[in-house]
């Protein structure tokens, strides 16, 4: 149970993923969303200067209802963004975004009382008072937006960058979990392509019960090798390589040729008195010591061979084994 919960929190933080990232995209939508409305605020507002300044340049020509319908729809557009951002971080004025907008408007409705008037003279000096007011409201508002939009593009990246890490960082543990589970289950040794400890305890414990049930012999051929430690770490894995090989090449298909830990093997042989395990033994010695393992120094080996006994246990047995090689 407890390694099926360590497969269901993989899962759930697989599905955490999944759901992170819809609201990752909701994000992005809602940040380019704000970035566009933000630039259309700039450009009215930057427009309704131009507009303004087109008034007050050519009165005769520009005074139209249609004309000024379109500055005051602009107005109304800009005042509902202020009236959102008035609170805004991002101010760069010496008042407030509202009161700065509030003086667009007072002087604009000044602008149209001098266009119903036809009162040219007066319109054009206090034309260039709203002229200057609305192009320095439109810098403040370019201002506020370009350091709203770069504090949105930083957090963009930096959630970007968290959910790359949060990504490998899951890869990595799922990873590893996989990996692990792999060498939990796995019945055989990497290096020596022979079986390994988990698989040698699970076979003893079926040959000692059969050979106890059966009367028939079981022996274990115990061996030692030392490789020595000044020997490069690809040397040393070469030479397991190659000992691997021969012991599987030196052995029948019915014993079990399995890693006990880093330096001792162990060979179950079934049916197999002592006599004839001593004969294997001889064979294997023979071919280790004569085999040339292509190291600096040479390799040492320690051979034990003893016949379970029916009345002692599968650990008695193994410890047996590891006294005699000393």
């Amino acid at each position: 149970m407890r390694h099926e919960w360590k497969s269901f929190k993989i899962t759930l933080i697989l599905y955490t993923i999944v759901f992170i990232l819809p609201l990752v995209f909701s994000f992005v939508h809602y940040a380019f969303d704000t970035m566009r409305s933000d630039t259309k605020i700039v450009r009215q507002s930057s427009w309704i200067g131009g507009a303004i300044e087109a008034v007050i340049l050519d009165p005769k020509i520009t005074i139209n209802s249609f004309y000024l319908s379109k500055i005051d729809t602009a107005l109304n557009q800009v005042s509902s963004w202020v009236a959102q951002n008035n609170d805004s971080n991002y101010y760069i004025g010496t008042k407030t975004l509202s009161e700065d907008f509030y003086q667009i408007n007072m002087c604009w409705n000044d602008i149209k009382k001098f266009l119903d008037k036809n009162d040219f003279s007066v319109l054009r000096s206090e034309g260039v008072k709203c002229w200057n007011t609305t192009n320095h409201f439109s810098i403040i508002v370019e201002k506020m937006v370009y350091l709203k939009q770069n504090k949105i593009i930083n957090s963009f990246y930096l959630s970007l960058l968290l959910m790359m890490l949060f990504t490998i960082i899951l890869i990595y543990f799922v990873r590893a979990y996989i990996d692990s589970q792999l060498k939990k289950h796995a019945i055989y040794d990497l290096e020596t392509n022979l079986f390994n400890k988990k698989y040698l305890m699970s076979q003893l414990d079926i040959l000692c019960a059969r050979s106890v049930r059966t009367k028939e012999p079981l022996s274990i051929l115990s061996l030692y090798i030392n490789v020595s430690e000044t020997e490069r770490k690809s040397i040393r894995k070469h030479v397991f390589e190659m000992f691997g090989g021969l012991i599987i090449s030196l052995t029948r298909t019915s014993d079990v040729a399995c890693r006990y830990d880093s330096n001792i093997f162990s060979i179950l042989l079934p049916e197999t008195n002592k006599q004839n395990a001593l004969i294997l033994e001889n064979r294997i010695r023979e071919t280790l010591i004569n085999h040339d393992f292509m190291t600096q120094n040479k390799v040492e080996f320690k051979f034990s061979t003893i016949v379970f006994d029916t009345k002692e246990t599968k650990e008695e047995l193994i410890e047996r084994t590891r006294n005699e090689l000393g």
